[in-house]
């Protein structure tokens, strides 16, 4: 195999262990950790290696087009507003980090063959689904007793918190439901039978509403009227379940505490329009800003607003949010455009990964997930390039 599909699986693969490199962070929110700081040194490590490892790759797929700047584009952006903000060492560190990511994907998308690419997706779903149960057993286990009990009983595994398990498993169901309809391929059935028990076992109540509304995208894409029934069904049991079970799993105060970190970041804008304080900087500036009713700067709602487009403007102003918009608009468009002329299994892919991403997009309106940029870049990249090569086939 590869030096550079080794390195491009890799990336893949590790996507559920980034929550775990939060240990490495002093200034962390009082989140348990979920493996020892030595453990998370060598996934970062293993992640700089393998972003490395596809620079050769990057520079190959890279050209003076609208698609290369829409995937380094963000990362430029973050490291603008990280010269100007209050944490620049960090912010610029950050800002290399996404535009690795980024050029990682542009290589997927416009360089990788068609053998590399199929490592790519067996790579990502063995990844899910070990992912999956391992956070469905911490669970049934309550295990470690101290993430079970800062998590209120939800599914969390090696990620952030369980909204980032969450957005995760929206983004994957675009990935693993397709090819097990398709093909009924095992790895992929079993892969997503883990991923809808780990997405009810958070008890996200918007990540169940995000759910049905990928579902909905997914069936529009498809013309697929069965489809949208099945969207209703979810809904209906998404429903069901937070009557019988989920309220059980949140405290009130959450609800209280998201109002309070949205309001925040407005004020944080409002008072940095244009490059923002910083990209995770916001904490630096919290208890100067925040409401005088709101919880401590040690609190969980102290590192960011609860909200991506509102951390993109807090942190990085309106030129990442613009910066944002654009990449969106030029990969999304360029996606649906090259998916709805592919063969039946990439075209189908292609539409549930685009399904997934919408369900992405929705889920972050009210959470910030750490993930968007390697769920968005990498997992899009992934069905351009299967669109392009007719990997799956």
């Amino acid at each position: 195999m590869k030096p550079g599909t080794v390195a491009l699986a890799t990336l893949y693969a590790i996507i559920p262990l980034y929550g775990t490199l939060v240990a490495l962070d002093p200034t962390r929110p009082p989140i348990p950790a979920v493996v020892p700081h030595r453990v998370a040194v060598l996934i970062g490590v293993v992640a700089l290696a393998a972003l490395a490892g596809t620079v050769p790759a990057m520079r190959r797929a890279a050209r003076r087009d609208a698609l290369t700047a829409a995937f380094f584009a963000p990362g430029a952006a973050t490291v603008l507003a990280a010269i100007t903000g209050f944490d620049p060492a960090t912010g610029i560190g950050l800002g290399v980090l996404v535009t690795g990511v980024g050029g990682a994907g542009l290589a997927a998308a416009r360089d990788a063959d068609a053998a590399t690419l199929r490592v790519c997706l067996r790579a990502l779903l063995w990844s899910a689904l070990l992912a999956c149960a391992l956070a469905l057993a911490m669970q049934l286990t309550h295990r470690p007793a101290a993430v079970y009990a800062y998590d209120n009983g939800r599914a969390v595994g090696t990620f952030l918190n369980p909204n980032e398990l969450a957005a995760y498993a929206l983004a994957l169901l675009g990935v693993a439901l397709p090819v097990a309809i398709v093909r009924r391929e095992p790895l992929a059935v079993v892969t997503a039978v883990l991923l809808v028990a780990a997405l009810a076992a958070t008890f996200s109540r918007w990540g169940l509403l995000c759910a049905v509304v990928g579902v909905g995208a997914f069936a529009w894409l498809a013309r697929a009227r069965a489809v949208l029934a099945a969207a209703v069904a979810v809904a209906v049991a998404g429903i069901a379940l937070n009557a019988v079970a989920g309220a059980r799993h949140h405290n009130p105060r959450d609800t209280e505490a998201r109002a309070v970190a949205w309001q925040t970041g407005i004020t944080t804008f409002e008072r940095f329009p244009l490059l923002g304080v910083g990209p995770l900087a916001y904490g630096r500036t919290y208890d100067e800003l925040r409401p005088p009713a709101a919880p401590g700067d040690r609190t969980a709602v102290a590192f960011d607003p609860h909200s991506l487009p509102l951390a993109f403007a807090a942190e990085g102003g309106i030129v990442a949010v613009v910066t944002l918009v654009g990449s969106y608009l030029v990969i999304f468009g360029l996606f649906l455009r090259t998916a709805r002329r592919a063969a039946v299994l990439p075209r189908m892919l292609a539409l549930g990964i685009a399904a997934g991403f919408v369900a992405l997009t929705v889920d972050c309106a009210i959470n910030t997930i750490v993930l968007f940029f390697a769920l968005g870049f990498q997992v899009v990249s992934l069905g351009l390039g299967i669109v392009r090569t007719d990997a799956p086939a």
